[in-house]
């Protein structure tokens, strides 16, 4: 079957999300193995991948999950246990996975015998004995009666109420055990109460044109078993949910009669069709059920959808109203539609600015209507970029687990705040340093296990990954319990290089930021992890064109932390406009905390630099025109615009407040590059040009003016 370029991007995309899914899933179980629900999350994601690439005959990549299905199938049934070895190749096989199904990648050429040998051997070596799981017929039936195939009696039923539920399972598409193997199906069946299982073979084509994956049995089962375990016919239903089609399976109250199956010729099966085929080895062997001649009208059953009573009804409803709520949207339209609403906002202003001139009533309440709109379809498009960091951080934990291995070392990952939402362009740029972080803190941070223990730490050395909202901006935290850093051996390290002069007096924040400079490594030796002094000027520089900051704080045999601080979005925020000397400047409303006045005679100076009183407190301020370097003289009655960032407070004084304007951010270019204290710029409605203030740089100005 031939797909379009369309479809088939829709299905590189669905299977990275399923690979991703995967990997999570393998990971948490790998910490929680005797999670069943885990269980059944693995088994799920094989089983939607799979699914996928037989929808587009991807052979290779179908048998492989096949098996690896199978695998889990066995995990869930009791057969295996979860062990290192069982996850060792469910890892291997996900990334033979993403391997085949790259795009581009030939996936036949790309099989792997020997991994496909791994999980045959495993599916042929159970951990328990199968007669362990499957129950024994019961002695009094004969050997051969199909009747008692699979009686189980649990105890202390007599002394409970019971039901009788009659189940059918006739698959419809043969194809890979119909998708999933009825075997373990039934095995849980047995396990909710006392079941008889009837099977018809008369479907059975000759062994010469038999498929060994193809399931051409069907099944009738009779179950008695407490209400206790067995409540609803839902309950029943939730043991067949891996099914690819629900239709497949009846669920009816009671003991009915044995259902009349299709004649073998009625879907072309030969006639002489044997019966001997059996559904495994390890169940008794089962007779062809023979139809009646007159054969009783079958029970009103319901399929798996609509037997549901009321309130079961209510599920599939809310599935469907909550897939048809999402809508995959291509990126590149995504884009253009935020730069059309940063358009909007730049007429808008200019409308507003208009209104305000001509003071015509009828001219501002209409600017003021298309403000309010203008808002809105900002925040709503702004909103619809924003995704959870989280989805970021899942990816690194299979990164700590084989780099952890590789360097045989016992490393934790502990993941917080991954529901803070971030801008889709940041949350993308953002993988490679944290990666460059993490690796760094696996390779210089934290230490063997044999040099924890020796120095008191736990074996299992922990790394903390952590976002928060704090104003307008995001701060992720990296915090490892290594072994840390010396300020004084990183300076030393970098006069060593010639990065820095001997003489030069370096603060111990300023120490630690050598570390982001190009060619700077600490490590001894080179390894293809770290050590060529490349990572961490790639950190930086991909820092620097996201606008945000990175700050790094360590203690020698402690631990290390690094912090990042980013912009909630790249493209438009909420300003404060101000006016110092002839020019105007924008400041982030999201660091603003108010306005005050600043007469001459108010103004503190002294030694340690310039303050104010603000209801008794102290707050240190700079003036614009001075860090700016701007002619003229200041007013008489200046205005210092109060800003908060990292918990403490600073002044900006300026000449003028003019007022909150929405500011579309726009790069300074490659011409000009990085200034020191301005972020970006932004178009006003004149079709003047405004600076944005870069706060943080100037409140650390601040910080060094007071000291």
């Amino acid at each position: 079957m031939a797909f379009d370029a369309e479809t088939h991007a829709l299905f590189q995309e669905e299977v990275s999300e399923t690979l991703a899914e995967l990997d999570g899933a393998l990971l948490e179980l790998e910490k929680n193995p005797a999670d069943k629900n885990l269980v059944d999350r693995v088994f799920r994601a094989v089983h939607t991948l799979k699914g996928a690439c037989d929808m587009f005959g991807i052979t290779p990549v179908v048998s492989l999950a096949h098996n690896l299905e199978s695998l889990f199938d066995h995990v869930r049934s009791g057969w295996r246990v979860v062990s290192k070895e069982l996850l060792d190749t469910a890892f291997a096989a996900k990334d033979r996975f993403a391997t085949m199904l790259a795009e581009g990648a030939d996936p036949a050429a790309l099989e792997d015998p020997q991994l496909l040998d791994r999980l045959r051997q495993l599916l042929r070596t159970p951990d328990a004995p199968q007669e362990a799981v499957v129950p024994e017929p019961s002695p009094q039936a004969a050997p051969d009666d199909a009747s008692n195939l699979g009686q189980n009696d649990p105890e202390g039923t007599a002394a409970q109420a019971t039901a009788t539920w009659s189940v059918t399972l006739s698959p419809s598409d043969p194809g890979f055990l119909s998708r999933s193997d009825p075997l373990p199906l039934l095995d849980e069946l047995r396990g909710l109460g006392q079941a008889t299982v009837t099977c018809d073979v008369s479907g059975v084509p000759d062994l010469a044109e038999l498929d060994p994956a193809d399931c051409r049995l069907r099944f009738h089962v009779c179950l008695t078993a407490d209400t206790a375990t067995v409540p609803d016919a839902n309950t029943l239903r939730d043991v067949f949910l891996f099914l690819d089609n629900q239709a497949d399976v009846v669920v009816t109250p009671g003991n009915g009669p044995l259902p009349v199956f299709p004649a073998a010729g009625a879907e072309g099966v030969p006639a002489q069709a044997r019966p001997a085929a059996q559904p495994a080895a390890s169940t008794a062997a089962a007779k062809p059920v023979q139809p009646p001649a007159a054969p009783p009208s079958p029970p009103v059953a319901a399929t798996a959808k609509a037997a549901s009573p009321p309130a079961g009804e209510a599920r599939p409803q809310a599935a469907k109203k909550e897939t048809m709520q999402s809508l995959r949207v291509d990126a590149g339209k995504l884009d253009d539609l935020v730069n059309l609403v940063g358009e909007l906002v730049i007429a808008q202003a200019r409308l507003t600015q208009l209104a305000a001139s001509l003071t015509h009533p009828a001219l501002i309440s209409v600017a003021e209507e298309i403000e309010r709109l203008s808002n809105e379809l900002r925040d709503n498009t702004l909103g619809i970029r924003m995704l959870p960091i989280g989805t970021t951080f899942s990816r690194f934990r299979r990164l700590v687990r084989d780099l952890s291995s590789e360097m045989q070392k016992s490393i934790e990952l502990v993941t917080e705040g991954g529901e803070t939402e971030l801008d889709k362009t940041v949350i993308e740029q953002l993988n490679d340093p944290l990666v460059h972080l993490l690796r760094n803190s696996i390779d210089h941070g934290i230490e063997s296990p044999e040099e924890r223990l020796a120095a008191g730490k736990p074996e299992a050395g922990t790394i903390v990954i952590s976002a928060e909202h704090a104003g307008g901006e995001v701060v992720i935290n990296i915090t490892d319990d290594g072994k840390g850093m010396s300020a004084e051996r990183i300076r030393a390290k970098a006069v060593e290089k010639g990065l820095v002069a001997p003489d030069t007096r370096l603060t111990e924040s300023e120490c630690f930021n050598l570390i982001f400079l190009p060619g700077f490594s600490t490590a001894e030796k080179i390894t293809n992890i770290s050590g060529r002094g490349v990572g961490m000027d790639v950190v930086k520089r991909s820092m620097d064109a996201l606008r945000g900051k990175i700050d790094v704080q360590s203690e020698p045999g402690k631990g290390t932390r690094i912090t990042i601080k980013l912009p909630l979005t790249l493209a438009i925020i909420d300003g404060l406009q101000i006016k110092a000397g002839e020019d105007q400047y924008i400041i982030p409303l999201s660091l603003v905390e108010e306005c005050v006045e600043l007469p001459r005679d108010r103004a503190e100076a002294s030694g340690r630099g310039r303050t104010i009183q603000l209801r008794g407190e102290i707050v240190p301020f700079i003036r614009l025109r001075e860090a700016f370097e701007l002619d003229g003289q200041p007013p008489a009655i200046e205005q210092i615009v109060v800003t908060r960032f990292e918990g403490e407070r600073a002044g900006i004084a300026v000449d003028q407040v003019l007022g909150q304007q929405q500011t579309v951010i726009k790069s300074l270019g490659n011409y000009i590059g990085s200034v020191s204290g301005i972020s970006g710029a932004t178009i006003n409605g004149d079709g003047t040009m405004s600076l944005i203030l870069d706060v943080p740089t100037l409140v650390a100005s601040v910080k060094r003016v007071a000291a």
